[in-house]
């Protein structure tokens, strides 16, 4: 069933499928973004798979160090952050204090360098996933900071109407349509999460450092275990 939701000012208005994303800094960033750093080009470099400046890791990072203190930080930090997100998204359809769980399915990190970039994409198997910024580096910090040229390095995510926009009317009556993307600009510390259906690339980047990140995937049960997953065309 869609989610439904009033507007204060008008009771004729009805506005479905709200998209929901969380952007915050983690507090303890500078603490543990230098041992992620270490870790990561540690196990790149033990790997030596090319090209080097744009790697990617597995998404069992969890698996390979359960017990590394900062990642495990880092990942308490996710789930919480995940809590806090699909619950504001699911106000009104969670029970009032409900009890929920993360189960963090991937996470992996990504080193990038030399105009590397991923095409656009969503992430499947999870409700929520995200991008935690590592090292920023030298990626674009505001519209203002590549006026008149391509961003570097940063996040866009696509509205999904977007697709359907192509050749579609355009006025002022659709107005709200028009901006069919928002950028997330990269900060040492900052994580970004977003509904996992969100198309979304992270735009070419090339500095004097890396721009280093760790991207996720998250599952969220309810205090039964159960994920609670109800679709159909009868509801």
């Amino acid at each position: 069933m869609a989610k439904k939701s009033k507007t204060d000012g008008n009771p004729n208005i009805v506005q479905l499928w709200p998209t929901t994303l969380l952007v915050k800094r983690f507090a303890h960033y500078q603490k543990v973004n230098p041992a992620l750093l270490e870790l990561f080009y540690q196990h790149r470099d033990r790997e030596q798979r090319s090209p080097a400046q744009a790697y990617a890791s597995r998404d069992d990072l969890l698996e390979q160090y359960p017990m590394h203190q900062e990642l495990g930080e880092l990942a308490e930090f996710i789930a919480e952050s995940t809590v806090e997100v699909a619950r504001e998204a699911n106000k009104g359809l969670w029970k009032e204090g409900e009890k929920v769980r993360v189960t963090i399915s991937g996470l992996w990190f990504q080193i990038s360098n030399g105009h590397s970039f991923h095409e656009m994409h969503v992430h499947g198997n999870a409700s929520w996933s995200g991008v935690y910024y590592v090292r920023a580096a030298d990626c674009s910090t505001s519209p203002e900071s590549h006026r008149g040229q391509q961003p570097n390095g940063i996040t866009r995510f696509y509205g999904p109407h977007m697709e359907h926009m192509a050749g579609g009317f355009g006025d002022y009556g659709n107005f709200y349509l028009h901006d069919s993307s928002w950028d997330s600009y990269p900060q040492d510390g900052k994580l970004c999460i977003f509904p996992s259906h969100i198309k979304h690339m992270p735009f070419p980047y090339d500095g004097k450092e890396d721009r280093v990140i760790v991207s996720f995937h998250a599952q969220v049960y309810n205090s039964s275990g159960a994920q609670s997953y109800d679709y159909g065309f009868n509801n």
